[in-house]
């Protein structure tokens, strides 16, 4: 979460008298966060909007496939949305979306969790993850992410990417096991 100031700190900041900041507020020209007991904080991004302040967040793609067998989906899945976003970020991988252990999920979570992502760009949700997308969105939320959802032309059927997905796990489950066996 970003830091939040009272208002006589916001005050300093903005070189502006209380009376102005409330006014400003109730006329929606700034948003204050109200606490259980009325009083206001001021978010550190409305500070910084008010004095021109450019926030360092970048926008961000992301696309992702299962397996090997299917690189030409992520690179139309990674095309697709650099045309319509120019100059975001991509992020991707070739694992399964049951895993978290994602290199460039990973590394997107994190900037994620430092502020740094305004907007995540996927083509269908199952791309960041196949199950708990749902907590995902919640953490996005807490850090003032957004994920938009573009809807693409997915060449392979969502049937037929979450049996591949459920075939990796399977076969990793079935080594385990026969590995502890002959072990």
């Amino acid at each position: 979460m970003s830091k939040v100031y009272t208002i006589r700190e916001a005050c300093d900041i903005l070189q502006i008298d209380a009376t102005t900041l409330r006014r400003w507020d109730r006329e929606g020209k700034i948003h204050c966060i109200r606490l259980s007991n009325n009083f206001r904080r001021v978010p550190e991004e409305e500070i910084n909007r008010i004095l021109g302040i450019k926030n360092n967040r970048i926008d961000a793609i992301y696309a992702r496939v299962s397996s090997n067998d299917q690189k030409n989906d992520l690179h139309n899945q990674i095309n697709r949305l650099k045309s319509l976003y120019k100059d975001a970020q991509v992020f991707s991988d070739i694992k399964s979306g049951l895993k978290f252990n994602r290199k460039g999920f990973l590394e997107l979570l994190k900037l994620i969790e430092g502020n740094k992502i305004n907007n995540i760009y996927i083509t269908h949700k199952d791309r960041l993850a196949r199950f708990g997308f749902d907590l995902i969105e919640e953490v996005c939320k807490i850090h003032n992410t957004k994920i938009i959802e573009v809807d693409g032309e997915e060449v392979s059927s969502a049937n037929e990417e979450l049996t591949k997905d459920f075939d990796i796990h399977n076969n990793f489950i079935f080594s385990e096991a026969l590995r502890s066996q002959i072990t």
